[in-house]
């Protein structure tokens, strides 16, 4: 069975950032702060899951070649909002994460209270040409949802040409008065690595890097050049390796740490100096 148009139906009447699991021989589950809650009343079986999955990648915007046994896609629906799909196998079944955001972009204060660290974020971009934030994160939808809503801020203040390299890509923003340009790895570029080569070709004031868990050597090669032609680097980690900071010694303008309220606010936490990070390589 294709349980679609109940998820479609269930998200659209959800506001916030909301995320459902699909698993053999289990509810349909809605992850709730640190809880599971049913929101269905049927075990689901492989085949609905499976079906599901089709359905669900039938909304988007190109042809994707066979599912295989992981694999990862978005798209957005009008008023409802933006679904980024991740799925893995399990003993020839697939097990799915659905993650909705909002469909537009929040904007900057109802997400983030914290003015004095917005204004510390607003103050490196006026004061650096180069130089590297890392946004630290261990939850994806608040990181890319904050980093986001910055960078549509700054679309509307600043004039820069942005540039933001996703895999998928969380939200879709807006030309202001800055120029925007977005790139989904695995769609319109093949990888980080070549997208971020590609980025000497348009010499951008910023360059996001979606949320990443490692940062390849020879991506970080390309980086640091980058910032000797003066690009200002967003980066979304949820682990910041010590190899990673010894990288960028002396580029780093402010480590920020991304914390979640009950409310779904996020509060942030500065490192200005070069904090104990992971010691794990």
């Amino acid at each position: 069975m294709n349980y679609i148009p109940y998820i479609i139906n269930y998200l659209s009447t959800k506001e916030d950032i909301t995320e459902i699991y699909l698993v053999p021989k289990a509810f349909m589950s809605e992850k709730r702060g640190n809880k599971l809650v049913k929101i269905s009343d049927a075990l689901l079986t492989s085949e609905d899951i499976r079906d599901t999955l089709i359905a669900l990648r039938s909304h988007t915007p190109s042809a994707l070649g066979p599912l295989g046994r992981e694999g990862v896609f978005s798209f957005g629906l009008q008023n409802i909002g933006r679904f980024r799909v991740s799925y893995i196998t399990q003993r020839g079944s697939y097990v799915v994460h659905i993650l909705k955001t909002p469909y537009h972009i929040p904007p900057l204060n109802k997400i983030c209270q914290d003015k004095d660290g917005i204004n510390k974020l607003e103050e490196i971009v006026r004061l650096h040409n180069s130089g590297v934030v890392i946004i630290q994160c261990k939850n994806q939808a608040m990181a890319s949802t904050f980093a986001y809503s910055f960078l549509q801020s700054l679309c509307e203040n600043y004039s820069k040409v942005i540039y933001i390299l996703e895999s998928p890509l969380s939200f879709l923003l807006k030309h202001g008065q800055s120029l925007v340009i977005q790139r989904e790895v695995g769609v319109d570029v093949e990888s980080f690595e070549e997208g971020v080569k590609d980025a000497f070709y348009i010499n951008p004031d910023i360059l996001y890097l979606g949320q990443r868990e490692i940062i390849p050597v020879k991506e970080v090669d390309y980086l640091k050049r980058l910032l000797e032609e003066e690009t200002l680097i967003f980066l979304s980690l949820s682990v910041v390796e010590k190899d990673l900071l010894n990288s960028f010694e002396g580029y780093i303008r402010a480590w920020v740490s991304l914390e979640m309220e009950e409310k779904g606010l996020c509060t942030l936490s500065f490192k200005h100096t070069e904090p104990q990070a992971s010691e794990n390589h």
